[in-house]
C-alpha cells in the first residue's frame, strides 16, 4: 500500500466487520496512508458490524487517530452475483467501492 500511495494512487480500504466495540480498527484500514472506509445503513446510522475507534496498532495509548476516515452506504446493498440475478450484501467491503466512486 505504501508504494501505491507513493505513486499518487488513492487507496480506499474496508475497515472490517468486527465491531461495534471501540478500538477494533485493524490492518490495513488502520494505516495512516490508507483511507479507511466504514459503513452506514439507510437511516444514516453507523452500521452495528463496523469497527470503530483507536487503531489496534496504537492501543492502548496511540496517537489519537480515530478510524474510519469516511463512511458510505454499506448495509443491505443490492449486488450482482456470478449466477443470474442479484443478492443483498452488507459490510465495509460493500461500502468501499461506493466511497471510491464518490
Amino acid at each position: 500500500l505504501k508504494e501505491a500511495v507513493a505513486n499518487n494512487v488513492i487507496v480506499f480500504v474496508a475497515m472490517g466487520n468486527d465491531g461495534p466495540n471501540w478500538g477494533t480498527a485493524n490492518n490495513p484500514g488502520d494505516e495512516m496512508f490508507a483511507i479507511g472506509v466504514g459503513g452506514h445503513g439507510s437511516s444514516k446510522q453507523i452500521a452495528n458490524f463496523q469497527v470503530r475507534g483507536m487503531t489496534i496498532q496504537e492501543a492502548p495509548y496511540g496517537y489519537g487517530r480515530v478510524k474510519p476516515d469516511i463512511v458510505a452506504f454499506g448495509e443491505q446493498v443490492s449486488s450482482l452475483r456470478m449466477e443470474r440475478g442479484c443478492r443483498v450484501m452488507s459490510g465495509t467491503s460493500v461500502a468501499s467501492p461506493v466511497a471510491a466512486g464518490l
